[in-house]
């Protein structure tokens, strides 16, 4: 294939699919990014955070098969297979996490988190009210609970996907998880580490998550 035929398999990259009213609120949102974190030092204040799923067996879709007929390859998946749903905080000076949840996300699980962990973090560490938090627009990040705790203890302070009743400081586009550090770098490293074997339980896993955290640099940050 390659060395006759000058070809090589190519394996899709999947993104969020962009309207263009999606890229223009991108633009207009990182234009105000720009603005507020006009400098090193300012930028440094924005804790950039994001959750993530990770699997005991690695859930790997990147396989391309070459052959002269069709191997007819079937792989069955289990649907909802053992994982931990992680959720991690960083800026450029430190990594905030990760802070493992017991189920699913929903508003409940994220104000508890933040309430029971995130803030007493950051109030131990005298970060409380030297940071911004950022937060995509999933739904458990903009009910109406969960602002009220952001107002309170990020007043003016919080980037996120706000409502009418209660907007965001500073709006974070929908669609645009791509834009987090945790997103296009620190998912990747972190998953790298932890697909290098399988896990007989999620306590293993759990550690192992732990662990792969524990490389990350401040170099790296």
């Amino acid at each position: 294939m390659k060395k006759d035929l000058n070809v090589r398999p190519y394996r899709p990259t999947f993104v969020y699919e962009l309207s263009d009213g999606d890229m223009d609120r991108r633009y207009e949102s990182c234009h105000a990014l720009l603005d507020t974190f006009s400098n090193a030092i300012s930028r440094s204040k924005v804790l950039f955070s994001e959750e993530c799923a990770i699997y005991r067996s690695a859930r790997d879709r990147n396989v391309v098969f070459w052959s002269k007929e069709n191997p007819y390859f079937t792989q069955e998946l289990e649907h909802n297979p053992p994982h931990v749903m992680i959720w991690t905080g960083m800026t450029s000076d430190y990594l905030i996490g990760p802070y493992f949840f017991n189920g699913p996300v929903n508003a409940a699980s994220y104000l508890a988190m933040l309430e029971t962990w995130l803030i007493p973090q950051l109030r131990d560490r005298g970060l409380l009210d030297d940071v911004w938090l950022q937060h995509d627009g999933a739904p458990a990040h903009f009910a109406l609970s969960v602002h009220d705790v952001l107002n309170e203890h990020f007043p003016g302070c919080w980037i996120g996907h706000g409502s009418p009743t209660s907007p965001a400081p500073l709006p974070w586009p929908s669609h645009s998880p791509d834009l987090t550090t945790s997103d296009n770098l620190l998912w990747g490293i972190i998953k790298g580490r932890v697909a290098a074997r399988r896990y007989n339980n999620n306590k293993d896993l759990r550690r192992a998550v732990e662990d792969a955290f524990c490389t990350v640099t401040p170099k790296m940050l």
